[in-house]
């Protein structure tokens, strides 16, 4: 029996590579049309017009609506988070600081790009369980950057009665609410005022650790 005969490149693209290149496109495609007219007003016929691909193409790489809007999801995250750590490697070592850096990357993606808050924050909550999940595992992956550095500029806050964990996941909650109404409402409330409500939570933060430190500091002194 004759070996099966090895597919040739198309344009210099390997098969494989094309495919890929296809499901890109119906991403960036997703990334657009869900965006502008929500997940629920979108078909796949309308992803592949925009996409310029047909519908053959869409279910070689994507097995309905919910699987491409999962990766477009995705993405959108992918893209938010970069912005947001290349905001705090930027910023100095202090609590406030970093956290403004960070939240004013997070705030301006959003505002600048609609399309990706309407994604992340409303449209997600609306279209499936899987897409759901992944919601909860990205908030996860926020806390969880955002307790390490919580961990990093106070790594004493465990014997201060504070658990990072916690304080992460509610700093992260109370960000998302409020860039969750900001997106919502048309983002007309100016970013500077909104940055400043987020920020405030951090600055609780260091507050109530100096107090705390303080106190540990005046309890050491009276044990010796």
């Amino acid at each position: 029996m004759s070996p099966a005969p090895a597919r040739r490149p198309f344009r210099g693209l390997q098969p494989e590579e094309r495919q890929q290149r296809r499901r890109e496109q119906l991403i960036e495609a997703g990334l657009e049309v869900f965006g502008a007219r929500g997940f629920h007003g979108v078909r796949v016929r309308d992803i592949c017009v925009q996409a310029r691909l047909t519908e053959r193409y869409f279910y070689e790489s994507f097995e309905n609506r919910e699987a491409l809007f999962l990766a477009v999801y995705d993405h959108a995250v992918a893209r938010i988070r970069e912005a947001i750590l290349a905001a705090i490697a930027a910023s100095p070592p202090d609590v406030v600081q970093t956290a403004r850096g960070g939240l004013r990357a997070f705030l301006e993606t959003l505002r600048d790009e609609p399309r990706l808050a309407r994604i992340t924050l409303i449209d997600v909550l609306t279209v499936g369980e899987d897409v759901a999940n992944q919601s909860r595992l990205a908030s996860r992956s926020f806390a969880d950057l955002v307790r390490d550095i919580v961990n990093h500029l106070y790594p004493k806050s465990d014997a201060l009665g504070l658990e990072s964990g916690l304080i992460a996941n509610g700093l992260v909650g109370s960000t998302v609410y409020l860039a969750m109404q900001w997106a919502f409402n048309g983002f007309k409330k100016p970013l500077e005022n909104v940055l400043d409500h987020c920020v405030l939570f951090y600055e609780a933060l260091v507050a109530h650790a100096a107090t705390l430190q303080a106190g540990a500091k005046d309890s050491s002194r009276e044990a010796t």
